[in-house]
């Protein structure tokens, strides 16, 4: 391990995300600022109904004194009704719910405590590129399985032959996000049956990263893997209140899982943090409580952003089936540019995306679209921006 004075020396290795927020800084007031679609937030400002008050609210009292390491009782009740009747899942208490510090704190409690450290995890990509910084910090180890750009093109692709080359005797789990950030991809339940069989042929944990499961863009239903037969024991479905009710700000997700995955995770939940903020908690149960106002009026915003997104580029995309992105194949355009060259032809058409490689390493000729961080019109003016890349 490296010494203090060693540490003290260290400092940030500028990634092309922060190259691009170095531009924009700069170039913020001049007029000729690019429109930016890099990062994958909302336009919406933090919906009025978390801050207004239910008729009743006993739980919402002595906030200042600390609550339960597992999520405030209220809270977690109301989650463990809504994956039983929305998602399928076998969740009969409260006790089978663990809320965490955005789902980005759920995936590292599950790798941190139900892996061995060393351990390797099967991740599909393209796949949402903070997963890597969440299972180094975890001490795992992340292996890029190339697989919704496969699945995209070929719905008839035999999973197990995409996923077999890359066992090792260090494989312990499998994850995955459905549908995709950044691919927008959305797996059917026969594709989800085989990855089920594949984790329990090898006796994987499945990581269920859900976080965009309220934004589907086709006719398919969005399904649970853990409401799979014999899938139960094995998975552990990640949910985010940053997406389906606008507050990423918050901080905000929760765990699914058997009564015994949850008590072998809570004790690292205590140590990082011991429970997130009680207040957003009782933010969290006013959402929940006006999901039909809130959720419907998102989707509506979003899905006229990506229509108006659709509209404009001419280029290839992968089918956007669910998210908030669109992922853009610019491999013939990019052909042999490094970094700094996409990102000056980026801000020469005045749109900056996210370029594909930190989302996998056979995507750097691809780039994310995000068609949510700004109002559909924007957007629209985007991607035909996006025509010059």
């Amino acid at each position: 391990m490296p010494t203090p004075a060693e540490i003290a020396k260290l400092s940030f290795k500028p990634s092309i995300f922060n190259r691009i927020k170095e531009e924009m800084d700069r170039r913020s007031g001049s007029g000729d600022a690019p429109i930016a679609l890099h990062v994958g937030d909302t336009w919406y400002d933090l919906p009025p109904e978390i801050n207004e008050p239910l008729d009743q609210e006993p739980w919402n009292s002595r906030l200042s004194r600390y609550g339960d390491t597992q999520g405030e009782p209220e809270l977690r009740k109301r989650l463990a009704k809504k994956v039983r009747e929305q998602n399928g899942l076998a969740v009969e208490s409260e006790r089978q719910i663990q809320v965490t510090f955005g789902a980005t704190g759920g995936l590292f409690l599950a790798l941190r405590r139900l892996l061995d450290p060393g351990s390797e995890v099967l991740v599909l990509a393209p796949y949402w590129t903070i997963f890597k910084m969440v299972a180094a910090t975890a001490g795992v180890r992340v292996v890029e399985v190339p697989f919704f750009d496969k699945v995209a093109e070929d719905l008839t692709t035999d999973l197990e032959a995409l996923l077999a080359p890359h066992l090792t005797d260090k494989t312990a789990a499998i994850y995955f996000n459905n549908p995709n950030n950044p691919g927008g991809v959305l797996l059917d339940r026969g594709q989800l049956e085989q990855l089920g069989r594949f984790a329990s042929k090898h006796d994987l944990w499945v990581l269920s990263d859900e976080a965009y499961e309220d934004f589907v863009w086709s006719d398919q239903l969005c399904v649970s893997i853990g409401s799979l037969e014999g899938m139960a024991e094995r998975t552990i479905s990640v949910f985010s209140f940053s997406k389906s009710y606008a507050m990423a700000g918050l901080r905000l997700g929760f765990v699914a899982a058997t009564e015994g995955a949850i008590a072998a995770m809570n004790p690292g939940h205590v140590g990082v943090g011991y429970e997130p903020p009680r207040a957003v908690q009782v933010q969290a149960i006013r959402a929940l409580e006006r999901r039909d106002r809130i959720v419907p009026r998102l989707y509506r915003a979003y899905l006229e952003g990506r229509d108006a997104a659709l509209r404009h580029i001419e280029l290839p995309t992968l089918r956007a089936d669910g998210s908030f992105f669109l992922f853009i194949d610019l491999r013939d355009r990019w052909a042999g540019l490094d970094d700094k060259a996409k990102l000056d032809r980026m801000l020469s058409a005045g749109v900056v995306l996210s370029p594909g490689a930190p989302f996998g390493q056979e995507y750097d000729g691809w780039a994310r679209f995000c068609f949510t961080t700004e109002k559909p019109e924007v957007i629209a003016e985007a991607a035909r921006r996006v025509n010059q890349l």
